[in-house]
């Protein structure tokens, strides 16, 4: 018998709401077990209740969605790293000197302009055999040769802390590596490491496929920009892209195309349906052709590096090639929700991707939305149709990842219905270029026209982006948007489609009422921050930048003439709902609160009729510390991130001599006054 049949999709959210819950509490694998086991027993007892009398339906209802929660609450905490007993965090290190680490390199992220950086995979600390995962920075001065994927490295760092955001608002970089199970860092230079080896496993043996891949592609000299699309779209290799061709991609609303997701596995699982069309018509052809497209569909996310969006696009395509061939009608949703629920089984850091979130949004957006706007308008041109369809599907994508978009990037590219007319068409022919060139080649067939013609599309695309992204007044820049916002509009689309699925009475009035909260959480959050007001001495390398915030009106203090486009200031102003109201020069005093801040620069003069409380030093005045001390005998000694590291070390020692607080905006970042 058949007790209930739960939809997959609030299984999914309620296992979600659990591994977020997880995040922020940050349990020991003793208490989510606990947790698991104190629901699991009422729903036990539920569960054989229920199939005597259907009145306990809703108890049992109830304690399956606790229960989903409560294994999502369990999950993360057992992929937790640092609940693990091996991990190299739990050896008890001294984390102040150095510690000898071996390991492997794992992974090659997108370099800056002073340094590689890399992920490695910990085999031991101090000959202490341990696991874990390292952020490596190799210092490009001296470097002859780039590691590869598979080198095998001794280090004798520190291990240091990746550093936590030094500004308000800032991106969080720490944050984002902790959730892809990076909470450290080693600073590769002087010879401190040497290459030991070279570790051949999967990883190095993908590393070696793509390079051949790579080599195919170098053959006919293509210019190295379109090289690296063609790398980002086969390969899942983005970090080489120049800064320049992204900020194209992502102004004309095309920067999807450049992370393998749906759309490019959904392209290819219906090129090699195709393909494999023939075998269908013999014996268990039924049968060989899903298992052959599921084959195909892995082997290519194991080429492109197993990212987030891969596999998440992969594990959902998988569930529908298979629903392709058993002759049974899926509902959507359930195949989406079933895809995340096993995703997050195995990786519950998927939920925290960004790439991931925006995917399946834009992929819920168009199975619900799209159908509702094809509908508007029937095109009996087959053309026309094929175009319009194009239409729906962007418009019904956009709708679904708009709040995610601008919560993350804080803009929106009006002209994304005219790139994606253009740009969808092309990338299914360059997709199905490129893949036959690859298979071809493998097979030790090289046709040289191929290559070209991919060159070219490629070409033809980056043009068309780089017009489209020219027409800067069709870009809403710098849009206010936080989690409360967020999670309204998110409220508003789920009512709104609703509402036009099928109008009535009560889902009228739903949707006015998400709309209400959507408006409520703008108010609301303006006034919070009109509310806050204060004065920051921000941290910005050789630089100095001070603001003082009254309502929603921000006075800038520099001389740097462009501290309105510094992305620490628009950081700032976005997040606050505010305006730059002006920007002055820097002076020698300020008074805050009735606080008086001195400011001595390079210049070094700090001669003043009446002591301050808080002196701030910029720009490396060669003053005497102590005499200053004695003289002014101020409460609190700030260094900005103009100054020289050397001032700023021995200032510190003199500070702690004297017993003056002293705050180094570089250690420990901005320093705020409240104004209230």
């Amino acid at each position: 018998m058949k007790v209930i049949k739960f939809p997959t999709i609030i299984i999914t959210v309620c296992l979600i709401v659990g591994i977020l819950v997880s995040n922020q509490v940050k349990p020991t694998v003793y208490l989510g077990l606990l947790i698991v086991s104190a629901i699991l027993i009422p729903f036990s007892i539920l569960y054989f209740l229920l199939r005597k009398n259907l009145k306990f339906r809703l108890s049992f209802g109830i304690f399956s969605y606790l229960l989903a929660f409560a294994v999502g609450f369990l999950l993360f905490a057992i992929h937790y790293p640092k609940n693990q007993d091996s991990h190299y965090s739990n050896l008890g290190f001294d984390s102040s000197n150095k510690n000898i680490v071996k390991g492997i390199v794992s992974e090659k992220l997108k370099p800056n302009q002073f340094s590689f950086k890399y992920f490695m995979e910990v085999e031991s600390v101090n000959q202490e055999q341990t696991k874990g995962k390292l952020l490596l920075i190799l210092n490009k001065k001296g470097v002859l040769k780039e590691f590869e994927i598979g080198d095998e490295i001794i280090v004798n760092a520190i291990i240091k802390p990746i550093i936590r955001p030094h500004n308000p608002y800032q991106f969080n970089y720490a944050a984002y590596l902790e959730k892809k199970d990076v909470f450290d860092q080693l600073y590769l230079e002087n010879n401190n490491y040497s290459l030991v080896g070279k570790k051949e496993n999967l990883n190095s043996f993908l590393e070696k496929t793509r390079s051949k891949v790579v080599t195919l592609f170098e053959k006919e000299n293509i210019p190295t920009e379109r090289i690296n699309i063609m790398k980002a779209l086969f390969l899942g290799q983005r970090q080489n892209i120049e800064e320049e061709t992204i900020t194209n991609y992502s102004k004309s609303g095309a920067i999807h195309i450049l992370a393998i997701s749906g759309l490019h596995i959904g392209i290819l699982l219906y090129f090699f349906k195709a393909l494999l069309k023939p075998l269908e018509r013999i014996k268990y052809g039924s049968i060989i052709t899903p298992i052959l497209l599921v084959v195909i569909l892995w082997s290519f996310a194991l080429l492109s590096g197993l990212s987030a969006s891969v596999v998440r696009a992969v594990t959902m395509f998988t569930f529908v090639s298979i629903g392709m061939y058993i002759n049974r009608e899926t509902n959507i949703y359930n195949t989406l929700g079933s895809s995340i629920l096993i995703l997050l089984l195995f990786k519950p850091n998927f939920i925290f991707d960004v790439g991931f979130q925006l995917s399946y949004c834009a992929v819920f957006a168009i199975v619900a939305i799209q159908p509702l706007l094809s509908k508007i308008w029937v095109p009996k041109n087959k053309i026309l149709s094929y175009f319009y369809d194009i239409l729906t599907v962007s418009f019904a994508a956009q709708i679904g990842v708009l709040p995610l978009s601008i919560y993350y990037f804080h803009q929106f590219p009006g002209l994304f219905f005219v790139t994606n007319l253009v740009i969808i068409p092309l990338l299914t022919v360059i997709l199905v270029t490129g893949i036959v060139a690859i298979l071809l080649s493998s097979l030790g067939i090289y046709l040289s026209f191929l290559i070209k013609l991919l060159s070219e599309l490629i070409g033809f695309m980056n043009k068309y982006v780089e017009i489209v992204s020219s027409f800067e007044q069709f870009i809403i820049k710098d849009i206010p948007f936080n989690y409360y916002i967020l999670l309204a509009s998110l409220i508003v689309i789920v009512c709104t489609f609703h509402c036009f699925k099928k109008p009535t009475p009560i889902r009228i009035i739903w949707c006015l009422v998400s709309i209400f909260i959507f408006q409520i959480s703008i108010i609301g959050s303006i006034i919070i921050h009109k509310n806050q007001n204060e004065f920051i001495i921000f941290q910005y390398p050789k630089s100095t930048i001070l603001a003082s915030k009254e309502n929603n009106s921000i006075v800038l203090h520099s001389n740097d003439s462009l501290v309105n486009s510094n992305y620490v200031i628009k950081n700032y102003i976005q997040n606050n709902f505010g305006r730059i109201d002006s920007v002055s020069r820097l002076q020698n005093v300020y008074w805050v609160n009735k606080t008086k801040i001195l400011v001595i620069d390079e210049k070094g003069i700090y001669k003043l009729p009446q002591k301050p409380e808080i002196v701030l030093l910029t720009q490396s005045p060669k003053i005497n510390l102590e005499r200053l001390i004695v003289e002014l005998n101020p409460q609190v000694i700030i260094a900005d991130g103009s100054n020289y590291k050397s001032l700023i070390t021995a200032w510190k020692m003199t500070c702690l001599q004297k017993n003056i607080p002293f705050h180094s905006t570089s250690e420990k970042g901005y320093y705020r006054i409240h104004l209230d």
